[in-house]
Parts: structure tokens; sequence; C-alpha cells
């Protein structure tokens, strides 16, 4: 049976990024953030756990110690991952891979070989770090990989404005047309107005894909609990009806941080060893059949030499406007992405 068509009908929109088709490159309108509390700077904001995971290794299991650098305050990005607000108890033992210890190019072939028995994948990154071994030369590398697909694939819709664009860009979803059955992929986890509402999207694999509408720019930390809090007061419908619909685009990018901030500084209470690399990839999907997460990120240090470097009707889940995304492992309560969108322009296929 398909869905009646009735006036006012419910829209809920997300949008399609693309950002390069080939290797990584920094895209003017999406910041990389450095920890899921860090300050949103640009109109489109991203968060994934990756880096988080070798500095972590780093700091527990080569320094030993808090990471604070000679002769500098720590800023609030370096608090907080000293904080490790996020870590491996936050995903499922599938869905990563680490390893650390001295740099050499037996570990760097050990890497290799591990991610393609786990994972089926190559890394973009382990080819262009220094593999070679030296005196105070450690590594933490880290990746995070998760594929999921919606119980019943969503149908592709016409293409639409995002954010009152001129531009018009690709969404999937559920319209008048659509099956019944697709309405078992979403669940309501709360609408109060036209631009106050949030979603979940069932998969299966047990992932969280949550949708949330909002104009905040707070950090990722105070909106996902803004979320969860609007959740739990929510008296009303959490059925997804046959007056309603849903409007999401296809998400695609790639893109990549270098950590030039951490690099090329004397960590305290070590013999003038600095990180040399700090890096973190991130590509991310979302289409009509589910999604695909990739990240890899890399810590890598060495001793400065004496010669200092320069260190310079129906309820409107409409997400044609600004929203965050959260997705969090199956079974798991915190998240290991999140995105922000403002501005579709440059990240849209």
């Amino acid at each position: 049976m398909f869905k009646t068509f009735l006036k006012g009908a419910a829209l809920i929109a997300l949008s399609s990024v693309f950002i390069c088709s080939c290797g990584y490159c920094s895209n003017k309108n999406l910041d990389i953030l450095t920890a899921f509390s860090s300050q949103m700077k640009k109109e489109n904001s991203l968060w994934v756990g990756t880096f988080q995971l070798v500095f972590n290794d780093m700091k527990n299991e080569i320094l030993k110690k808090d990471v604070v650098f000679k002769g500098e305050k720590p800023t609030k990005d370096l608090n907080l991952l000293n904080s490790q607000e996020f870590d491996k108890s936050m995903l499922n033992e599938e869905s990563y891979y680490t390893s650390y210890g001295l740099t050499s190019p037996e570990a760097k072939k050990q890497i290799e070989k591990d991610i393609l028995a786990k994972f089926n994948e190559k890394s973009s990154i382990l080819d262009t770090l220094d593999w070679s071994k030296g005196y105070q030369k450690y590594y933490a590398y880290a990746m995070l990989k998760k594929d999921f697909e919606f119980p019943n694939e969503f149908d592709k819709l016409k293409s639409a404005k995002f954010n009152n664009s001129k531009e018009k860009f690709n969404y999937f979803g559920i319209n008048e047309k659509s099956s019944d059955l697709l309405d078992d992929n979403v669940g309501v986890l709360f609408y109060n107005g036209k631009n106050d509402y949030a979603v979940r999207l069932y998969t299966k694999n047990n992932d969280i894909v949550y949708l949330y509408r909002t104009d905040d720019s707070s950090n990722f930390k105070k909106q996902f609990e803004k979320m969860q809090t609007q959740s739990k007061k929510f008296k009303g419908n959490r059925f997804f009806g046959e007056n309603d619909t849903l409007m999401v685009p296809n998400l695609k990018l790639k893109d990549q941080r270098n950590y030039e901030e951490l690099c090329n500084k004397i960590i305290e209470g070590t013999d003038r060893m600095i990180f040399s690399d700090a890096i973190e990839t991130i590509e991310l999907e979302l289409n009509s059949k589910g999604g695909r997460v990739k990240s890899e990120a890399a810590l890598m240090t060495r001793t400065m030499s004496l010669r200092h470097p320069d260190t310079s009707e129906g309820r409107d889940f409409n997400f044609d406007k600004p929203f965050t995304m959260f997705l969090i492992d199956k079974g798991k309560k915190d998240p290991y992405l999140a995105i922000k969108v403002k501005n579709l322009k440059g990240i849209n296929k």
C-alpha cells in the first residue's frame, strides 16, 4: 500500500555532500574539530574520534603523562585532548584498529597487514610518514571503519534547495508515493515545532543515525545533550506516520586535517621530543541504502635538532536548514562522529 498524499506532509531533509574525487583536500566550508567539545568556527563542522584514539595511546602508553609543551600554556583543545572525553570503550572492537610503538619499516608493514585482514582496507597515510628507526621515534596509529545499511532502501527524491540556497541538491527519503515499509526505517525523537525536531534512522547493523534540526552553534557535546533532554521530555507520537515524509541528502565527503598546532614543539619532561606529524583523514558517505565511515589518524614523534625550526499539518521535519548529525556505534551511548551543516556549497555532489 502506498502513502496517501496530504497537504502539509512532514519533510525530513539532509543533503548531498561531495568534497574531493582524488585524494584528500581541505574544504574551506568544513572545519574538522579537535574534540567533541571543541568550539565551532566555520559554517560546517565535523568531529570524528580517530585522532583522539592515537592521542590517548601516545599519552597513556608512550609518554605516560599529559601532553604539555615547554614554555606554553595548554590551549582549550589540548586540555580537551588530555581529558580523553572519547576513548575505545565508546566503540565496538570490530569498528576500529590501533597500534603504537617504536617506528620501523616492520611496524608499518604489520599495520598494513592488520588493516587489510580486519577491514580489507589499505592506508592512505602510512606512505606519507617517516618509518625509519631512530632515537625517540614513536608512532600511534588508528583506523575507524563503519558500514551500515537501512532496513529498507529509501526512495530517491527530487532535488531541492538547502537553507535558502540558489542551488538545488540531491535528497533521498520518504514521500506520499513511498511504500509504508519505509516508515519502519524512522523513529521520531521529538517534534517541538517547525524548526525544532529530531529523528533516528534505524539500520540493519543496529548502528544509530540521529538527525537533529537546529540552529544551535554550541559545541557538539552540548547539542547532543540538548537533543537527548528534548527526547526525554517529548510526550507526542514517536512513530513515523502516514502523514509524515522524509527528505535526507546524500552526504559524501573526503577531507584531511593536519594538526600543525601540535607539531614542532618540545614536549615538557622529555629530551627535546616533539610531534613531527599529527594527521587525521575522514571519508563519510550517506545515501538511500545506508552509509560508510573510514577514518585514519597518526601521531609521530622525533627529537628536535638543536637548531630550532620556525613554529609559525503533519509535522515538518525539514533538514533543509542548518542541522547536526551524530553517528553512534551499536550498543554504545556516545557518538564517534558528529557533523554540523550550515552551507552545502562545495560539499554537495
